[in-house]
């Protein structure tokens, strides 16, 4: 069937893992757009964004799954209210770490707008690499010192990174006991491998891109996006989802001010044969 895309697309558009998303079907709350009844492979739509958006809200902020299943199935928006606004008092009772939980609930049925995407073509790009290796849970605290382990081992090799600095998603299951990410700097020459960085390369492909602006909490918005387009254009997934910070968070900085590219090398049904000659919508 056109226009629907494989659970593996869906799920990396989302940012819910393939065995969640066999859960939620289970439980009713995220049933596939259609089943294939030979094989049982699982098809998601475009349309179900939104609603796949609004489930990993809510058991961000702990909303029991019960309560999930009452507010998709609310008749109004004052029977859906009543239930976070359930939620709402039990949080607000906890201890301090939860009162931003509280203070969120009342932003969770508002669904952020498309952005725009963009295809280019990355010719292949000598780099300067490390890897972090940490559970989803510590990934965002592993980063920061993963940086600053790449940018010394540079400075140390007097090597400027030639542009920005990025992650690339080498594991995509998101429930893997240990994700492996890999940091990387675009440089002009390899570095010299030491025990903190290691020459690397960015291969040369087609890349589907979005840029998000601001801070992280959101960025979920840039993947769906995301696959949305390629759902679209029916390009094929080509490798591991990465993250450019075009302006990376510093000291003082407002979450406001940053901008960082998501891009997932992409190609046509058939080999891509040659580079794009410009950017695309």
């Amino acid at each position: 069937m056109t226009g629907l895309m494989s659970i593996g697309v869906f799920a990396r558009a989302t940012r819910l893992s393939v065995r969640v998303l066999r859960n939620y079907d289970q439980l009713g709350l995220l049933v596939p757009a259609w089943v294939d009844p030979m094989t049982g492979y699982r098809r998601y739509s475009v349309d179900q964004f939104a609603r796949a958006g609004l489930v990993r809200r809510l058991r961000e902020l702990e909303v029991p799954l019960p309560e999930i299943a009452e507010i998709l199935s609310a008749d109004t928006p004052e029977q859906a209210g009543d239930v976070i606004e359930r939620h709402r008092e039990r949080v607000a009772a906890r201890a301090a770490r939860l009162d931003e939980i509280a203070a969120r609930l009342g932003t969770v049925l508002a669904e952020p707008g498309w952005l725009h995407v963009y295809e280019r073509w990355r010719d292949a790009q000598p780099t300067a690499r490390t890897l972090v290796r940490a559970p989803l849970s510590e990934l965002a605290e592993a980063l920061g010192p993963g940086f600053a382990r790449l940018l010394a081992g540079l400075a140390e090799q007097g090597i400027a990174p030639t542009g920005p600095a990025g992650a690339r998603y080498l594991i995509d299951d998101l429930d893997a006991a240990e994700l492996e990410v890999e940091l990387f700097a675009p440089v002009a020459r390899p570095p010299r491998p030491t025990a903190a960085i290691t020459p690397g390369q960015l291969p040369g492909c087609l890349l589907a891109a979005t840029v998000h602006e601001g801070g992280y909490d959101d960025i979920e918005a840039a993947y769906r996006s995301l696959g949305r387009w390629i759902t679209e254009q029916a390009r094929v997934l080509a490798g591991p989802a990465e993250e450019r910070y075009l302006v990376p968070p510093t000291p003082g900085a407002p979450p406001t001010k940053l901008r960082t590219e998501i891009a997932w090398p992409v190609r046509p049904p058939s080999d891509l044969s040659r580079p794009a000659d410009k950017e695309t919508k």
